[in-house]
């Protein structure tokens, strides 16, 4: 199981990268969290949250939405993966960037090495 609490405090104040609310609050900020993905390959389960490194930076509207919303599931987890592929991206723009703190550096360069060594376990 992968947890990195200054892997979901890198979502504070960053823009919604889930965008499937049609009132999503966009690069507002102030309610952005990491929304984990509900897929089990991503090591959700009944009571137990997806890996840490499996998440997404969300408003709290496209958040409730992914969660509780009346999306169905094919188009929630085509949505979440799509906005996945937008983390990846800003976790990669995070980890090359030596001007911000260094533990934001360091969050993002280890989720980026997890991601990396899963992908080389499953070929």
């Amino acid at each position: 199981m992968y947890r990195d609490p200054d892997l979901l405090k890198l979502a504070r104040g960053e823009p919604c990268l889930l965008q499937i609310h049609d009132k999503c609050l966009g690069s507002e900020g102030s309610t952005t969290v990491a929304a984990h993905s509900n897929q089990a390959v991503h090591g959700k389960g009944k009571s137990i949250k997806a890996d840490d490194c499996f998440s997404v930076w969300a408003c709290h509207r496209c958040h409730a939405m992914l969660d509780q919303g009346k999306l169905n599931y094919e188009d929630a987890v085509a949505a979440w993966n799509l906005a996945f592929e937008r983390q990846i991206e800003h976790w990669q723009s995070i980890a090359d960037n030596l001007c911000l703190y260094p533990w934001k550096v360091d969050a993002a360069r280890r989720a980026l090495d997890y991601l990396r060594s899963l992908n080389e376990q499953n070929g």
